[in-house]
C-alpha cells in the first residue's frame, strides 16, 4: 500500500510585512477577546507561523483550544492536528482523534479527511478501511481536493472498496481540476502506465508538468525520467531532463542527483560532458546513502575522473555500496584489497569479494580471477 496522501495541514493566513502583520494581529486580538472564533484561529495561525511576532507553538495551541472550546470546527481540527503531530503539546493520537471526530461531526471537510487517515492507519483507533473510505467520501462531497484525492487513491489501492482504476481516474480528475498537485501527478502516472486508461505519454507529460510546476517531487522525478529515457514515442530531451532533475537535486533527492551525475559524466544531447559536475552530484547522492552513486563515486576516485585520483576514497565508497549488496562494488573492493591499493593488502579477503561478484555474473571479475589463475 502506498503512503497515504494526507490532508493533515493547517490553512495558514498569509500576511504582509511586520508592521502590517502587527496591525492585523492587534485587530484580530480585539475581535478574539470579544469572542470571535475565526479571529482566534487566525491568531493561532500567526503564532504557529511566527507572522508579525515570535513563533510560539504553545500560544498557537492555546488559541486553537480557545476557538475549539467555543465550538469552532476549524479550531477543533487544528487542536487535533497538533495532538497528532506533537506540536505545542505532547503527541497523543487518542486526543487527536477525539478532536477530529468533534470537527468532522460538524462537516468540516479537512477534518473528515484527517479522520479517514486515522482510520486508514489505525492511529488512535482500530484500523478500519471501510471507515476510512466513508470519511474520505464525506470530505469529497464538499469538493475538498484532498478528500477527492483520497477517494481516488482508495479506488486505486482497494481501501474500503474494490480496486477500480477507471473510478480512481475520475476522482483524480476532480481533484486535479482543483489544482491538487498530487492528483495531477497521479493522473500522469495512470496515463504513463496505461492504468484504467489508454497509455498516452503526451497526456502523462502534461499532468506531470502541471504537478511538477507546483513542486510535487514525485512528479518532478517522473517527468525527468521521461525526458531522460524517452518513453513510448516521446523523445528523450536531455536539456529538459537536466532542468527537472536539477529541481529534484535542489530538494536533496538522491535520484535527481544520481541522474544528473550520469548525464554530466557521459554528456548527452545539448548537455556537454562535465566530469567535475558529475562527481559533485554523485558525491552528494552518495552521502545520502544512495548505493549506485556510492559505486559511481568509487569509480571516479579510482580513475581520477572529475576528482583527484584517490584509491583510499575509492575503497571507502566501494565498501559502502558493497554493504548494500552492490556486486560490482564488492568486486572492486576485492581488487583493491587483493592489490593493496588504497587499503592494507589482504589477498585472501580480496579474493573472497571478487569471487562473490564473479558468481553473481559479473564477467569483469571472472576474467580477473582467471587471468591470475585463481
Amino acid at each position: 500500500m502506498q503512503k497515504p496522501f494526507i490532508c493533515l495541514f493547517v490553512l495558514f493566513a498569509v500576511l504582509g510585512g511586520h508592521a502590517n502583520a502587527q496591525t492585523t494581529f492587534d485587530s484580530l486580538n480585539e475581535a478574539a477577546n470579544k469572542g470571535d472564533v475565526a479571529s482566534m484561529v487566525r491568531i493561532g495561525n500567526m503564532m504557529l507561523n511566527g507572522e508579525g511576532m515570535g513563533k510560539s507553538v504553545g500560544e498557537a495551541f492555546r488559541w486553537y483550544m480557545k476557538a475549539a472550546d467555543k465550538g469552532s470546527a476549524e479550531g477543533e481540527c487544528n487542536v487535533g492536528y497538533m495532538y497528532e503531530k506533537g506540536i505545542g503539546v505532547k503527541h497523543d493520537n487518542f486526543e487527536a482523534i477525539k478532536w477530529y471526530r468533534k470537527s468532522a461531526a460538524k462537516g468540516f471537510a479537512r477534518c473528515e479527511c484527517n479522520l479517514g487517515d486515522m482510520y486508514e492507519k489505525g492511529n488512535g483507533t482500530n484500523q478500519d478501511f471501510n471507515e476510512a473510505f466513508k470519511w474520505y467520501k464525506k470530505a469529497a462531497a464538499s469538493d475538498y481536493d484532498f478528500g477527492l484525492l483520497n477517494v481516488g487513491r482508495a479506488y486505486e489501492e482497494g481501501i474500503g472498496v474494490s480496486v477500480d482504476l477507471i473510478e480512481a481516474r475520475k476522482w483524480y480528475e476532480k481533484a486535479a481540476a482543483l489544482n491538487n498537485a498530487v492528483a495531477q501527478g497521479k493522473l500522469g502516472f495512470l496515463y504513463e502506465r496505461g492504468l484504467g486508461v489508454k497509455p498516452d505519454t503526451a497526456e502523462a507529460v502534461k499532468w506531470y508538468t502541471k504537478s511538477a510546476e507546483q513542486g510535487e517531487l514525485v512528479s518532478i522525478n517522473n517527468l525527468g525520467k521521461i525526458y531522460y529515457q524517452g518513453y513510448r514515442g516521446h523523445p528523450a530531451d536531455y536539456k529538459e531532463a537536466v532542468k527537472w532533475f536539477t529541481r529534484s537535486a535542489q530538494r536533496d533527492h538522491p535520484l535527481g542527483m544520481y541522474v544528473l551525475g550520469q548525464i554530466y559524466e557521459a554528456g548527452a544531447g545539448e548537455v556537454k560532458q562535465d566530469l567535475k559536475k558529475a562527481a559533485h552530484y554523485y558525491e552528494h547522492a552518495a552521502e545520502t546513502g544512495h548505493m549506485n552513486s556510492q559505486y559511481k563515486l568509487g569509480l571516479m576516485y579510482e580513475a581520477g575522473s572529475g576528482v583527484k585520483k584517490n584509491d583510499s576514497l575509492a575503497y571507502v565508497w566501494y565498501e559502502k555500496a558493497a554493504k548494500q549488496m552492490h556486486y560490482n562494488a564488492m568486486g572492486k573492493q576485492g581488487v583493491l584489497l587483493y592489490e593493496g591499493r588504497g587499503v592494507k593488502m589482504d589477498k585472501e579477503l580480496g579474493i573472497q569479494w571478487i569471487r562473490v561478484a564473479a558468481t553473481k555474473g559479473k564477467e569483469e571479475f571472472r576474467q580477473y580471477l582467471m587471468s591470475r589463475g585463481l
